[in-house]
């Protein structure tokens, strides 16, 4: 008996199971049966591009193949050299070349492989074949290996498909803690065409830790930004891989939003690594000159700057532990306090960026008391990764406003989660969110 008739017989067996089982009144555990083939193969038609979708085998985790032709599949082939696909894609888009209008039916055949170049070629009836039904009329053989195997850099092996409406391409670079987003609008919603549709060019990024494949695939990614142009940098968590994918505003606006892997998303992962030579360490051996705000920036007299912490000694200390408590403050008349960094003017020409942004939301809505709206910009600003001090002094901003908005429970979070970099700072809104709590 060779391998395929082997195979052929456990699949029958496989088959007869369940009603062996419900006959004896025993359970038969799937985990114990062997099944190294796709299941639940689909297939759609969509003009001359035949789209196929399976679930992987879990047993085998090698390449996927795929088999066409005119024909029904039985028995053990041989048939035609197939297509290969990676494990873990899951469907692949066919393109049919039309040749007059007779109505064709075809045969598709979804293999699975192994890690050790086995393909495990056992045709069964709905579940790795299926036929599909194309309406005009296509070329009768099936040419695996040819030009559509050869894509260019970026492009999905196997794949030969249209352009989706606004993005024709799409590629992204990891540089240092960053990841650079670059992409090609279609020429239907280029600078040419823009004079008429002004929000042509208007693109939206997506972000998942999941595989980008379709459309529905949005749904559970991470709107990172709107109104994008390329190329855009974003700055995810490191040490995680994630998908991106662009498609273009007018699209989402129309609902005619397509997703292509290869054009619109990404097909690999990428990922910022979590640590480095240059991890964790400060860049800055001197520290700079303090500058005072009160002196570079007029009407800052509402503000008290932050001092450096000294350490009291030993005798000190006993002194003070001596010394009666006194009352506690009245936390309505505690002011605010700023980092002098984010109130200097030279803080707009920092490269990167973000503290340029930290410093015009400290000097804008922070400055002048707007509680609201000082929370809502910092939350923003926040929901991206940062650099770890302009995230700590956002994030002592951000517990200042919760506190000033009577919320002192969740202010202490933000504030205890500074501790270890701003010590002093910290301590004195921790104290303070303290005794709001008590009252």
């Amino acid at each position: 008996m060779n391998i395929k008739r082997l195979f052929l017989a456990l699949t029958m067996t496989v088959a007869a199971l369940p009603l062996v089982a419900q006959a004896s009144g025993t359970e038969v555990p799937p985990e114990t049966v062997f099944a190294p083939f796709v299941s639940r193969l689909e297939g759609e038609v969509k003009n001359n591009l035949v789209r196929l979708s399976w679930a992987d085998s879990p047993d085998v985790r090698g390449p996927v193949r795929i088999y066409r032709s005119n024909h029904p599949f039985v028995g053990s082939g041989p048939w035609a050299d197939p297509v290969e696909v990676p494990y873990g894609l899951q469907f692949y888009v066919d393109e049919i070349e039309t040749a007059g209008t007779v109505r064709t039916t075809f045969y598709y055949f979804v293999a699975a492989g192994d890690e050790m170049g086995r393909t495990y070629d056992i045709p069964i009836v709905s579940t790795n074949t299926i036929s599909i039904q194309v309406q005009e009329g296509v070329s009768a053989a099936f040419v695996p290996g040819t030009s559509r195997m050869e894509t260019a850099p970026g492009e999905e092996a196997g794949f030969s498909v249209e352009k989706p409406a606004g993005i024709s391409s799409l590629q992204t670079a990891v540089q240092g803690d960053r990841v650079i987003i670059t992409f090609t609008e279609a020429p239907e919603l280029s600078v040419e065409s823009s004079a008429e549709k002004p929000g042509a060019k208007s693109a939206v990024l997506y972000r998942s830790v999941h595989p980008i494949r379709q459309t529905p695939d949005l749904l559970g990614a991470v709107l990172v930004q709107t109104k994008i142009t390329s190329p855009f940098t974003d700055y995810p968590v490191p040490g995680i891989p994630y998908f991106y994918a662009v498609v273009a505003e007018e699209t989402l606006i129309r609902g005619t939003v397509e997703i292509v892997p290869g054009r619109n998303a990404i097909l690999a992962p990428v990922e910022v690594s979590a640590g480095g030579p240059d991890s964790g360490r400060n860049i800055r051996a001197i520290p700079l000159p303090e500058i005072s705000v009160k002196g570079a920036v007029p009407n800052m007299s509402a503000y008290v700057e932050t001092s450096s912490t000294t350490e009291l000694s030993d005798e000190a200390e006993k002194a003070l532990g001596d010394i009666p408590a006194r009352p506690r403050p009245d936390t309505a008349h505690k002011q605010p306090r700023v980092f002098a960094q984010d109130m200097a003017e030279a803080a707009a020409f920092r490269a990167g960026g973000e503290e340029h942004i930290l410093s015009s939301i400290v000097k804008g809505s922070f400055a002048s008391r707007n509680w609201e709206v000082a929370w809502e910009e910092l939350v923003r600003f926040l929901a991206l990764p940062r650099n770890p001090e302009v995230q700590a002094r956002a994030t002592f901003y951000l517990g200042q406003c919760y506190y000033f908005q009577n919320q002192p429970r969740e202010g202490l979070f933000e504030f205890l989660s500074i501790q270890d970099r701003y010590p002093s700072e910290a301590m004195e809104w921790i104290r303070a969110s303290l005794d709001m709590l008590k009252e």
